[in-house]
């Protein structure tokens, strides 16, 4: 009997923020799948420093990229959809989230994790003059901004006041770290105590107020050695410019001025109707379970423990993150949920940012290098557990001896296959089999083999254009992809200089319940048609069909009056070759599947993806290109040979001006290949001297298939500065002049390289 196994998408687990707990969820999620769970993770901060590695970044032992977390190959490992948004609003009842500029989410469980931030509302004054400690990312834009402003002004011989308010953890370490950073700066200076005033101002009779008195009386006496004023029971009620007041009318100078203070929450989990406490914390049983709602889970500094006094620590939400996980499953699952039980003394490693850290745990307290050789290595290997991912594994479910052992590597290799364009088929197939079509002649139908879209002649000269097209989801969300898709897809009219009239609509969606089959088909359908509306077109009909993966595919109709279309044929010796896109889609798609391409490229290869070619094909069109392609599936090469052999040209190309995404070199270099990059490859012999330029760290991306990829047109010379002015202005802002036409009538059409001076 033959094997019919399907697993349908039944559920829809949200993660709203990327803290500490929710990096567990994720790992658990990608090493051991629910099958029939879709997950998607919102969070305001992709890319998100790890606190307990702040203090080594201020004090200058590391840099910003050692003390950051990049969720998105996490995310990817996950299978996860990421949402880069801040939530603002949740009706927890019928179970529906809204954010900005999308469509309104469904989901059937949530978990809370986003953290805490300084209560800095009772200050008087300090959201507009000081610096909170958190969220950490805006703490560390402002401190590379004010590191430089406070050098320069120590070493013009002004003193400098920093005021750190909050007695707690964090105040200790900055004040550790921030003199560390400064002294090593300005050592040259005699006369540091004099340019240099560090205060720690807390409302508590002691620092670390928390924690043991021997632990609070190693840190009075090293910041003191150090020269750092320690000023207790003087509760901060107002912070101006250049100074703060406490409670008592004393005043501080302050030309910096930073927030420690006691954690705060964001109002929307209360305002929404989750149960939450006196300050704001969604309180949550020993399950970590909302004790209002049952399918919301709350954790680390976001979460308030009933019958529980734990201070808001990663410490904790680092521990909760396995026991969340494994409540989710359970929840999920129908099976009996486990209590958390929080450890009663949590060791705490406190930098010194001298190659000495404070441990205290309990009534224990002690400082030495062990203390931090331990901090470093716990810290470590924190990072490494959710950034060394293992390898994804693929599996041919084939008899043994079917294929040799090179075959089946090149099969695995096949299929981790890209989505987009890198799933089309090879060019050389393609051809091979269209050429034996027989094709029924009509005499409307004007036949041009080269070109993507079709063209039939109309009354009155006009003519309509017709274009379809269909990719594979590369990115786990509906909307976005489709809206990239969309773009895709009306981009064949746009390389003719057509306008896109209306559109039927292909959807393939992967089997589900019926409630996630309409959620899926309404996330797409949204997402395609506010891109629609964005070009002018109209959906006017469609079809739908369960598939393996998610798809969309649009069937375009266009109009062109006259003469007036831009072909692939047409190039003449002189023009100048524009491309309005970098290239590179190619192989940050595929990195990115496997968990190897960081979100800051992901996201600008995306938002060049968003780009439509509407803007371009009109000024194209109103400059009289001679010719013009999109460049999309073969890449830069396949396409520009299809130019020149329409035009029977041959082409010089500038392969340094190239413009190429961040990050794609990166990736090529890793050797992290779209999968139809080697198919594309054929194109390289129409290349004279491919030999002398293989090694080029550009020469692998002419191979690259794009998706949602630009227009390249030929210009003629004498408009060719006006028109990439136009471009530019247009918004394509990294749009490049990258070769020129050298000859016409070549016989036999041929691309040569060269690198230009800077």
């Amino acid at each position: 009997m033959k094997n019919m196994s399907r697993t349908p998408i039944i559920k829809h687990l949200v993660l709203i923020g990327g803290g500490h707990s929710h990096l567990a969820v994720l790992k658990r999620l990608g090493m051991d799948p629910l099958p029939g769970l879709t997950v998607t993770v919102i969070t305001a901060e992709v890319v998100i420093p790890y606190s307990g590695a702040l203090p080594n970044y201020i004090s200058g032992h590391s840099s910003i990229d050692e003390m950051q977390l990049d969720l998105r190959p996490l995310v990817q490992f996950a299978g996860a959809r990421l949402i880069e948004q801040a939530v603002t609003s949740i009706d927890f009842e019928n179970r529906l989230i809204s954010l900005d500029n999308r469509p309104v989410m469904d989901f059937d469980f949530i978990s809370i994790n986003i953290g805490s931030k300084p209560n800095i509302t009772k200050i008087a004054g300090a959201s507009a003059n000081a610096i909170p400690v958190k969220p950490l990312n805006h703490f560390i834009k402002r401190w590379d901004s004010i590191l430089p402003m406070v050098i320069k002004q120590a070493e013009g011989g002004t003193k400098c006041n920093f005021v750190i308010i909050g007695g707690g953890p964090a105040s200790v370490e900055l004040a550790f770290a921030i003199h560390k950073r400064l002294t090593t700066e300005l050592r040259p200076k005699k006369n540091l105590q004099e340019l240099l005033c560090i205060s720690v101002i807390t409302a508590e009779t002691r620092l670390l107020a928390r924690h043991n008195l021997k632990a609070s009386h190693i840190v009075h006496t090293e910041l003191e050695k150090y020269g750092v004023k320690i000023i207790v029971r003087e509760r901060i009620e107002n912070i101006e410019k250049g100074r703060v007041t406490s409670a008592t009318g004393k005043t501080y100078h302050s030309d910096v001025c930073v927030v420690a203070t006691g954690a705060s929450m964001q109002a929307w989990p209360n305002n929404d109707g989750l149960q939450c406490d006196p300050s704001g914390f969604i309180q949550v049983n020993n399950f970590l379970q909302s004790v209002s709602h049952s399918h919301v889970f709350a954790s680390g500094d976001a979460a308030s423990i009933v019958g529980t006094d734990l201070p808001k620590s990663g410490v904790y939400a680092v521990r909760q993150g396995k026991p969340l996980a494994e409540n989710i499953y359970r929840y999920i699952t129908g099976r009996k949920l486990r209590a958390y039980k929080p450890q009663n003394h949590a060791l705490a490693l406190l930098s010194m940012s001298n190659k000495r850290a404070i441990a205290t745990r309990g009534p224990l307290a002690m400082k030495n290098k062990g203390a931090w050789m331990l901090k470093t290595f716990i810290d470590r290997k924190f990072l490494d557990k959710y950034t060394k991912l293992p390898e994804m594994k693929i599996e041919l479910n084939l008899s043994v001896g079917m294929l040799s052992q090179n075959e089946t590597k090149d099969l695995k290799n096949h299929a981790m296959r890209c989505a987009g364009c890198g799933a089309k088929v090879d060019g050389n197939i393609l051809s091979s089999v269209l050429s034996n079509l027989p094709i029924t002649p009509k005499p409307e139908i004007i036949h041009n083999g080269i070109e993507d879209a079709s063209i039939i002649s109309l009354e009155n000269n006009r003519k309509l254009i017709q274009s379809i097209d269909q990719i594979s989801s590369f990115i786990n969300d509906p909307w976005l992809f489709a809206r990239i898709a969309t773009n895709h897809c009306l981009s064949d009219i746009y390389a003719m200089g057509a306008k896109p009239h209306s559109v039927l609509a292909s959807v393939g969606l992967p089997m589900a319940s019926s409630s996630m089959t309409k959620r899926m088909l309404n996330e797409i359908m949204l997402g395609c048609v506010a891109t629609l509306e964005e070009n002018g077109v109209s959906l006017v009909g469609g079809h739908t069909a369960e598939t393996s993966e998610m798809q969309l595919g649009l069937a375009v109709n266009g109009f062109a009056s006259g003469e007036a279309l831009m072909k692939k044929g047409g190039m003449k010796a002189g023009d100048q070759l524009i491309i309005t896109k970098p290239i590179g889609s190619g192989t940050l798609l595929a990195a990115d599947m496997r968990s190897k391409a960081k979100h800051v490229w992901v996201k600008a290869a995306l938002d060049e993806m968003l780009t439509g070619n509407s803007a371009a094909s009109e000024i194209f069109s109103s400059m009289s290109a001679t010719s013009c392609t999109d460049i999309t599936g073969f890449g830069l090469a396949g396409h520009l040979v299809e130019m020149i052999e329409a035009s029977e040209t041959n082409v010089e190309i500038f392969l340094n001006r190239i413009p190429i995404l961040n990050g794609a070199l990166e990736c090529i270099k890793n050797g992290v290949f779209s999968s139809l990059h080697n198919s594309n490859k054929a194109s390289e012999i129409s290349i004279t001297n491919r030999d002398a330029f293989k090694n080029d760290k550009f020469y692998e991306l002419l191979f690259d298939p794009q998706t949602a990829g630009g227009l390249l047109a030929s210009i003629p010379n004498a408009r060719i500065d006006e028109t990439l002015n136009l471009i530019n202005e247009a918004g394509y802002l990294k749009a490049q002049i990258i070769g020129r036409v050298v000859s016409e009538s070549s016989p036999l059409p041929t691309i040569e390289l060269t690198n230009i001076p800077a």
